[in-house]
Order: C-alpha cells, then structure tokens, then sequence
C-alpha cells in the first residue's frame, strides 16, 4: 500500500474503509513480516465482508484453500475491524476444537493490543489487557467469544457468528462427524443470534468433502447463503469485484497465489494427498466418489513423450456435447479430444468447454477439428443441433466426418455405464499433461451427483463412438 504522499490521518481514513486494507496495514507489523504484498483475492473476501457489514448479505461462506490467510484477514483481524467501528458489538467464533479456538483468541487479541491498532481506532478499549484471551471485553459492552463446537453455549448470545474450520480435515470420511457438526449448528449455534433477523453469520473453510458444513448448508436450491470460492486453480473464466480496486478477471487455468501455491506445489500436494483431499481442499470442489461408477483405478496414463513415440498413426475424435446458449447460467458445450490406436487404446489428449451462442460454437467446433486434424467429429442429435450439424458438416475440410449421434432415449448415466467395459479392461489412457485433464476427471468423480456433466456426456459419446468400425470392408485370408 502506497502511502508515502500522504498523512497518517488520511492513512486512517482508508484502512477504517476497508478490511483488506486494514490487514495489510497490521499484518507485517503485528507478525513482524517484510515486503508484504496482499494478494488480489484478499481484497475480494474484504468486499464479501463488507456487504455483511453494511446490511446486504447475512449469511457468508468463504471458501479457500489452506495457507491461503482466509482466516487472517477474515476473522482475526476482521474482528479488531468490527470492534472498530462499533466496539459494542457482541461476537461469538465457533471453532473445531478448544486449542484453534484458543489459538484464534491470542491472534486476535494480539491485534487488538497492537500499537498500531490504537492509533488507528483509538477509542477501542479491553477491560482488562489480563483478561483470559478466550472471552475479550471492551469497556463500550462489546465482546469476543471463542469456543469449540462442543463448548458451552447455553446463555451465549453474538450480534455476529464466525464459524472458523468447524470441521478438521481428517476426518473428511467420517460421515458420522460431519453430521454432528451439521446437526450442533442447525440446533445451536444458528439460535444464538440476538437478532436472528439481523445477525450476521459468517463460515469460513476449506471444502472438505460433499457433505461438509458448507455442503448441508447449500444443499437446497433457495438456500439464504452467499458463497465464495476461491479455488487455488480456476478451471473457468470469472471476474471479481476488488471493491476500491476495481475488478480482477481470471481465466481458466490461473492459480490464485502463484507465488505461494505453484503449478508445481499443487502437482505434488494432488500425488501426495490423493484426489478426493486435493479437489476438496484445494479447488473447493469435493467429489461424490461413492456414487460414481467408474473405477478410476483402472484409467492408465501416458506421457507425452511416450505417446509421440508410438509406431501407429491413431484417427483422431472429437466428441461434442453442445448447449446453444452463453447465459451465464446456462450448461456449457464441451468437446473431448481422443486418440484412437488400431490395437484398441484410446487416449483422452484433450478438453474444453464453452458457454457460447450457436453461430460462435459453430466457428469453434470448425477451429477444433482443424486444430487437431480430426478425422471425425460427434455431435450428439439433440433437436437443438440438427442446424448446427449441417452448418458444421459443410465446412468442416475435406476428410473429417461429421458423425451424428443419437441417445436412443437412455440416460446420461446408461451411455456412461455401456462403456466401462473399455476402462475396466484398460484401453482407456488420460494424456497426463493434458491441460483440461483437472476438469475431465473432477466432472467423472463427481457424476452422477455434480453440478456439471457436459464433459461427462463427451466422454461417454467418445468411447461409444471410438468402439464403431469405419464403415469399410475389409478381407483377412487365412
């Protein structure tokens, strides 16, 4: 932050403005940190606060891998923020256990202590600087509360909730302990607003799993809750409102933090941790394994180098699964990319999706088979598509087909399950650096239970089609 042509006061103008500001203000100070730089996505998470704060949004939940200060900037030091502007605020932090909770209190009251957090909100006082750091009170009535999702809460009241990690990452597979943390909020912490009406309750965790706090809590589609995800690799193009900042676009394929959390890191945490923790914890997407039924144990992978060394030249399929919409909320048009070898091996060499109009899928699906010299190119039939496939096949070049493909009245989950006999029997191989493969394998994990299946339709359409002769007669004379 750039303050040098300007006064202190005017300094504290600004950070009494923004949470995010405030952080990066104390940040290095209270932790004694050099050459801190706050990351982009910071400033989001203070723009999420500050719409709790003003009155627009109550209910919050922030989403963000671990190490990436979401508790930092949105509890530890949010709170001394709060407390600033209105030191008679009552606030209570849930936590997991009493050591985070105990943990959270001294980082918290750290603050609040701090030389440079009376100078700026001066007239935020503790009654006693002595005081046990679990329970925190300002001479104005105001105070902090820190327990554990099995303190005592009877008699407890908060104008605002901060729910920090209710639930540890161990024990993601316990259904029994992600149903209790539902159940002691639903029928505790959520009755101990002053004013439920107006009190404000705020989660902050790292996805655990599908049916984790954040999952319960989402899982009905008018549910009251805000969320932000903040995933440490972004899998589609979004845009953030950085609130005095401006905005911040993202493109598929960027990494949040990439000085803190490389391309490099998040390779060795996915082999390290397995799938189910890395798509959870890290791109806050957790996976319905249980439901899905392809055994991903039997998917082979293959180098690039390896596959470039290969003696036989394959036939190239694209598979399309189109949408002719580019609403925001509409499904998205997704094409796989195969590679077909004479003695049965099919190789996943790449992925894409696109929320677009029919006449820009059209350019895109023509650009595709250029690109990767198909040979030929699957289009499921959908009443929607018939112009598309006639447009498409008459300027595709000269010797890719265009195939369309009818569903035959089955299910998304019948077309998947007709061809697992091909993965179960290891002809399906996953190009390990395909740029898209993330995307492909965490739409699989999550089918049939995820919020997107298009990639999932391409894949099956692919294999079925990949399994078809030519068309050609051929001889053998024995």
């Amino acid at each position: 932050m750039m303050t040098h042509n300007i006064s202190h006061r005017d300094v504290d103008v600004l950070l009494r403005r923004s949470p995010s500001l405030f952080f990066t203000q104390l940040f290095p100070k209270v932790e004694n940190i050099r050459d801190f730089e706050c990351p982009w996505h910071l400033h989001v998470i203070s723009q999420h606060l500050l719409e709790m704060y003003s009155g627009p949004c109550r209910r919050l939940i922030i989403n963000a891998p671990p190490r990436s200060l979401k508790t930092s900037v949105a509890n530890s030091y949010f709170i001394p923020w709060l407390l600033g502007k209105d030191p008679a605020l009552k606030i209570m932090v849930v936590t997991y256990g009493d050591d985070l909770s105990s943990t959270l209190a001294k980082a918290t009251k750290k603050v609040l202590l701090h030389p440079a957090y009376k100078r700026i909100f001066p007239h935020v006082m503790l009654e006693n600087d002595n005081m046990q750091a679990t329970r925190l009170r300002t001479i104005q009535g105001g105070h902090v509360i820190f327990t554990s999702l099995h303190g005592v809460m009877t008699g407890l009241g908060a104008d605002w909730i901060i729910l920090d990690d209710p639930l540890q990452a161990a024990h993601m597979r316990s259904e029994t302990r992600q149903e209790d943390v539902v159940q002691i909020f639903k029928q505790s912490i959520s009755t101990r607003l002053n004013t439920p009406e107006n009190g404000r309750i705020l989660l902050i965790q790292q996805r655990i799993s599908p049916n984790d706090l954040c999952g319960a809590l989402t899982e009905l589609p008018k549910h009251p809750w805000k969320v932000l995800s903040l995933p440490a690799r972004f899998d589609e193009d979004a845009q953030f409102d950085l609130g005095m900042f401006g905005t911040k676009d993202v493109t598929a394929g960027e990494l949040l933090t990439p000085t803190r959390m490389s391309e490099h890191f998040l390779q060795e945490k996915q082999a390290e941790m397995g799938d189910a923790a890395f798509y959870a914890q890290y791109l806050q997407m957790p996976l319905y394994d249980s439901n899905c039924p392809i055994d991903f144990d039997k998917i082979k992978y293959i180098g690039r180098q390896e596959f470039e060394d290969m003696d036989d030249v394959p036939t190239i399929y694209q598979s399309w699964d189109t949408a002719l919409s580019d609403k925001p909320t509409a499904d998205y048009s997704a094409v796989t990319t195969w590679a077909k070898f004479q003695d049965g091996r099919f190789v996943l060499l790449d992925a894409e999706r696109y929320r677009v109009s029919s006449e820009t899928l059209q350019n895109i699906i023509v650009r595709q088979a250029r690109a990767h010299s198909a040979r030929f190119v699957c289009i499921e039939a959908a009443n929607h598509a018939i112009d598309l496939i006639r447009m498409v096949n008459a300027e595709l070049p000269e010797g890719c087909t265009v195939r369309s493909v009818p569903t035959k009245g089955s299910s998304k989950l019948q077309r998947l399950e007709a061809q697992l006999h091909k993965i179960n029997t290891g002809k399906v191989f996953f190009l390990s650096d395909t740029p898209k493969l993330d995307l492909v394998v965490r739409e699989l994990r999550q089918f049939p239970g995820g919020r997107y299946d298009d990639l999932v339709d391409s894949f099956s359409q692919a294999l079925g089609q990949m399994g078809l002769g030519t068309g050609k007669a051929y001889w053998r004379i024995s």
